[in-house]
């Protein structure tokens, strides 16, 4: 079984069946992750956060580009849909990550809500903000 399988087991063990059937893509797995991540979110349920947030940046920081792309595509881009994510986003995503993914939220995110998340991460329009 490949190690992001096993992750994602560990990490949602109540999808261990679907995550062990080989029809089921990384991007199935972040289809299940998310809804996890908000709903970790609404119930204040910091260990269930940790445990999704620690697995997309380890996919996110992998050198296969099916890992890390679905990482930024199927969870990252998508923190900044509901409330829940996109207020303690900054708690959560590390910030040479969100710098990372900052033009897939920037595509998502009106100008306002970009630029206030910048502000939570000390950057302006994306770069450190100068002293």
């Amino acid at each position: 079984m490949s190690a992001w399988r096993k992750r994602a087991i560990e990490c949602l063990p109540g999808s261990k069946r679907e995550f062990e059937d080989p029809e089921t893509s990384i991007l199935g797995v972040f289809m299940e992750l998310l809804p996890s991540t908000v709903a970790a979110h609404r119930n204040n349920d910091t260990s269930q956060l940790k445990k999704n947030y620690d697995f997309a940046e380890w996919c996110f920081r992998q050198k296969s580009e099916d890992l890390w792309n679905a990482a930024g595509v199927a969870f990252y881009e998508h923190l900044g849909d509901k409330t829940e994510t996109l207020q303690t986003i900054h708690q959560w995503v590390k910030r040479d990550i969100y710098i990372e993914i900052r033009p897939l939220l920037k595509q998502r995110l009106d100008e306002i809500t970009l630029k206030t998340v910048d502000s939570l991460y000390g950057l302006q329009n994306g770069k450190l903000k100068a002293t």
